[in-house]
């Protein structure tokens, strides 16, 4: 046994005895329980096995599962679709997944009868979550999913402009260090995202995004808000299917399909929307249609166009040679999508489907996107094209009589880039310079994995295995005035492969939900200009349980490991990659590990103070170390490279630890709603005691609506950063001090969301939508914690929006 395993063994022992110990009371609560003859839950978990169809079948099928009446309407069926169900639920949770989307909800009467109106169960944004899928491969009621996670849904994405932006409202998440564009937005999920993104996963329809494409001049998850149906994030190192780098989360977002822009009870639609912001962006979509539902084929075409121009921030933060204060960030950003979707069902349980999206935004901004403000004086602005592009093939066989069938695979090829570069006339010798700097990322994968269901006496177990594996291809050039720059780790090819397996356990009619899963991966990277490669294995393990000890309270407890292997960047950056540093390669470089457990609670209450309100609340602690994190460091410290500049080499550091609670809940009436999250994150270098790789603010946030009439919703909130304690609290630059950030700050939005005529047509169409909206009411600056109090990024100046959006 070597000193490093030896170093180890006590944090496995702590981390190990307390699940155990979580565990071993959870199980003794619940013996005791039903040893004293507590009763059943009434909603008991069965498996269910619907396939999408006409809503009235659906209907049927599940009242001959469950056992529940169901007074269902023949005038309130007619037409419309149910998008199936498949897994293990409560009776009422499986009834909410069969009627979602069909505009219809379920009310049941004090004799246990449930009964069809017309109108969706209304679902405040920021309100806990029904159904996550990518913490376990399985659609889990995220009550009973042991570990922190947040779904991001319809509300939330028209409120905000981007993805980045509606992470904002969640706990565990922190944005707004940056200068507003889309090009460039700070994200950080558990401590980490922008310039330190391998540590977060982004998927697009299972397809991974590198958000900066190895450059610090961009953040982008390059995704289209009014395309997705709902974004899942998971925070912490929880969901191990994934494979390597989910050590801050998980950000998944999935794609609409043709059914979504079809009106309700029709067959095909066309669909329409345009917003205004005051803030100088606008943008519009077109949709087409078709998804019969006596048809086994549906097709989906859709396009964008957008346009951003120069942004006000919420306060002056520079001035110009004339002593001029400025508050305007100089910006022009042109955004095209275009989205086709087709998909056939040849036989009863087979689906294939076949998308392309294309994403390219062309922008004359700065070099730096996120930090830089202004045009340089010098070269003036940088002119620059983003794209993605993915095209995704996915095959489902659901098998209705073999419940231990249920395959997806899907194939994908994806490519990236930034191309950017200026221009000019140097005025003092007449020379022109130009230059040209281009980041790509290519990928190509495939992903294969079965769900069964089956029953050992009396316990019911849903276990899904998968196997995946992924080539990714980096590379970049930098000509400067026709002269080639080296980076020393680019071109560079990395290959991922990994098999993973998790059982999940449903025992006495849902009582106690275990979990137990793990995953090998398989990894090798190379770099083009040297010989030889780095590659390695690793096995992830996970364990986690929900505990009902009364109807609506569970227990959650949960223990997971990750990793992320060294990319090639920090194993073989050689050279003056910038002015600050002479970077040194290291090929010695470990990959870093995360152990991490979580412990909480969740709680659901229906009918609290009326017949049809519910309370919703969820809490958990983490506690997590991650060992042989890489970080860069100053080396050689007597020499100085060729260029004057220190030496930099990327290192196993010593061990950080973090820890932290994040907490949401909701209460919600017909009259109307408000929800409530809080977290807080500590992450510290054992060594020195100092905030790595940043400070964090603890984070409050309190949401609020008001359903004024019908169809008319009221609404809001109000997010509170609290003062920081930073450490260090401040840095030595040029001889001069510069104090990190030492204020608490708030921001306040407020919008409005009229849908006058939601199941029949007029003039407008079908399903109109208007919002009218203005966030940062109160035109409040915001600086994130990881910043100096001297930042030029100050958050984003009050924006009225607008939005019309129909069906027809």
């Amino acid at each position: 046994m070597n000193r490093l395993q030896k170093a180890r063994q006590p944090a496995q022992r702590v981390v190990a005895r307390a699940v155990f110990a979580a565990l071993s009371a959870m199980t003794m609560t619940a013996a005791a329980s039903a040893k004293d003859g507590a009763p059943a839950a009434v909603d008991t978990v069965r498996q269910y096995r619907i396939e999408p169809g006409p809503l009235a079948a659906a209907l049927e099928q599940f009242k001959a599962l469950s056992g529940i009446v169901i007074e269902a309407p023949a005038a309130l069926t007619e037409g419309r679709r149910s998008p199936g169900l498949s897994g293990e639920y409560g009776a009422e949770m499986a009834l909410s997944r069969l009627l979602q989307g069909t505009g219809l909800s379920a009310g049941r009467a004090a004799d246990g009868r449930w009964t069809l109106h017309a109108g969706a169960a209304p679902r405040q944004a920021g309100s806990l979550p029904a159904i996550t899928v990518v913490g376990t491969s399985l659609e889990t009621d995220a009550r009973i999913y042991p570990g922190s996670v947040a779904v991001i849904g319809r509300e939330a994405l028209e409120q905000h402009g981007t993805v980045i932006s509606a992470m904002s409202e969640l706990p565990g998440v922190t944005t707004g260090g940056d200068s507003g564009r889309m090009t460039g937005e700070q994200f950080n999920i558990r401590g980490f995202g922008y310039q330190s993104e391998d540590r977060v996963i982004v998927l697009q329809d299972g397809v991974r995004r590198s958000v900066s494409l190895y450059s610090n001049h961009i953040s982008s998850f390059r995704s289209d808000n009014d395309l997705l149906k709902q974004v899942e994030v998971v925070k912490g190192a929880s969901s191990v299917q994934n494979g390597g780098g989910a050590i801050g989360g998980v950000v998944a977002m999935t794609t609409k399909d043709a059914k979504d822009f079809v009106p309700t009870g029709q067959h095909a639609g066309f669909a329409v929307k345009t917003r205004y912001e005051s803030n100088d962006y606008r943008e519009g979509y077109v949709a087409a249609a078709y998804a019969p539902d006596d048809k086994p084929y549906e097709l989906l075409a859709y396009a964008k166009k957008g346009r951003a121009g120069d942004m006000k921030m919420s306060r002056q933060f520079s001035v110009d040679a004339n002593g001029k204060g400025i508050d305007t960030v100089d910006n022009d950003e042109d955004l095209r999508v275009l989205y086709l979707q087709g998909a056939i069902r040849p036989a009863a349980g087979h689906r294939l489907s076949l998308s392309h999206y294309d994403y390219k935004l062309d922008n004359e901004t700065t070099w730096q996107t996120l930090y830089h403000t202004n045009y340089s004086t010098t070269t003036g602005p940088v002119i620059g094209e983003l794209q993605q592009r993915d095209t995704v093939a996915k095959y489902r066989y659901i098998d209705p009589t073999r419940a231990w069938l249920n395959v997806t695979g899907t194939v994908y090829h994806s490519r990236s880039s930034y191309d950017r570069g200026y221009t000019y006339v140097d005025i003092r010798n007449g020379a022109t310079n130009a230059l040209d700097y281009e980041n790509a990322d290519k990928r190509y994968g495939l992903r294969l994995s079965n769900e069964a269901h089956f029953e050992t006496g009396s316990v019911l177990h849903r276990l899904v295995a998968g196997v995946d594996y992924e080539k990714r291809k980096e590379d970049a050039t930098y000509l400067l005035n026709g002269v080639y720059s080296d980076f020393g780790s680019l071109p560079n090819t990395y290959k991922d492969s990994g098999a993973y397996g998790h059982l999940e356990s449903t025992f006495w009619d849902g009582r106690l939900v275990t979990q137990l899963s793990g995953r090998y991966d398989r990894f090798d990277r190379r770099v083009d200009a040297n010989e030889g490669s780095y590659d390695g294995d690793h096995f992830s393990p996970r364990l986690g349980a929900s505990l009902r000890v009364v109807p609506g309270l569970q227990l959650l407890a949960n223990w997971s490991e990750a990793f992320r292997a060294p990319t090639p960047h920090e194993t073989s950056s050689e050279g003056p990659l910038n002015p600050h540093y002479w970077y040194l390669p290291n090929p010695n470089l470990k990959p870093e590990t995360i152990r991490e457990y979580e412990l909480g609670f969740s709680y659901e209450k229906k009918g609290v103070f009326a017949a049809a309100d519910s309370f919703e609340t969820k809490l958990m602690y983490f506690d997590g170390r991650i060992q042989d994190m890489i970080a860069l460091a100053l080396v050689r410290p007597d020499e100085t490279s060729p260029e004057g500049s220190p030496y930099g080499m990327y290192r196993n550091v010593d061990r950080v630890k973090r820890h932290g609670v994040e907490w949401q809940a909701s209460y919600e009436h017909a009259l109307g709603g408000i929800s409530l999250a809080y977290s807080t994150l500590s992450q510290k270098n054992e060594a020195n005691d100092q905030d790595t790789p940043q400070a964090f603010a603890d984070k409050l946030n309190i949401g609020a609506f008001f359903n004024a009439t019908p169809g008319l919703r009221l609404g809001g909130s109000v997010t509170h950063w609290f003062k920081p304690s930073p450490n260090p609290a401040s840095l030595v630059s040029g001889g001069k001090t510069y104090w990190y950030v030492r204020d608490d700050y708030t921001v306040a939005n407020v919008y409005a969301r009229w849908r006058p005529n939601a199941q029949g047509s007029g003039f407008f169409g079908r399903d109109l939508s208007v919002r009218v909206g203005v966030n940062n009411v109160f035109d409040a600056s915001y600086l994130n914690a990881r910043d100096v109090e001297t930042t030029t990024r100050v958050g984003k100046g009050r924006n009225v929006f607008a939005t019309l959006e129909t069906r027809f």
